[in-house]
């Protein structure tokens, strides 16, 4: 599917810092800013998105590498080092127990933790290992918000299964006559998957768009 254009702004074409700026600042611009409560980033390890976040926000908001996309890549390459179904079960201790590093009641723990989950695995999946060390301290900024559920705002998972709904949502309809039906489409679905996770009524939840469009009371 190609890039889709909305009053938001457009994906970028390509990895570069530069077309990442472009997008980063056209959110600013939608009022996406610290001074309006934007506290934290999660991102993928793609390209040039870290140097655009630090060009756009700068200090100004936390910076969190992505656990999901980081344990994903720690177990491709176990999976290249253990290879074998005699091997099978000790990969899975291997991940289960990198998985519990992220949760440690601390950063300081988790990076504890990591060191001995190191010297465990380092000698039979030093490829694995050295991938989850690998900018380890940007995967656990998270533990810098404490007020917040951690879990959720460690990883881009809601926000892929976010697209997944979109594009399960983009295959039914084929094409849509106009740009604000697919804006309103994309809305709604969100609105849709919002109340799920919440387990708020859907039927309430559309009650209150419809007297929210239309700018009256009920």
């Amino acid at each position: 599917m190609a890039p889709v254009k909305s009053s938001i702004g457009r994906l970028p074409e390509a990895e570069e810092h530069t077309h990442w700026e472009v997008l980063l600042n056209r959110l600013w611009n939608r009022k996406m800013q610290p001074e309006k409560g934007l506290r934290m980033i999660v991102r993928d390890g793609c390209g040039g998105l870290e140097e655009a976040v630090a060009l756009v926000y700068g200090k100004s908001v936390l910076d969190q590498r992505c656990v999901f996309h980081k344990l994903k890549n720690v177990g491709d390459k176990a999976r290249s080092e253990l290879k074998g179904e005699e091997r099978r079960e000790k990969r899975k201790q291997m991940m289960k127990q990198a998985k519990m590093i992220y949760q440690a009641p601390s950063a300081l723990q988790a990076k504890q933790q990591l060191q001995q989950w190191a010297a465990q695995w380092r000698e039979c999946a030093p490829q694995a290992v050295a991938t989850l060390e690998r900018d380890f301290e940007q995967t656990v900024v998270y533990y810098e918000l404490v007020t917040v559920t951690q879990q959720w705002i460690r990883t881009t998972s809601l926000l892929e299964r976010t697209n997944r709904e979109l594009r399960r949502k983009f295959r039914q309809v084929v094409t849509f006559g106009s740009q604000i039906g697919m804006e309103v489409a994309v809305s709604l679905q969100v609105q849709r998957l919002h109340a799920r996770w919440t387990n708020a009524s859907w039927w309430q939840v559309s009650h209150d768009l419809i007297f929210a469009l239309g700018n009256i009371n009920p």
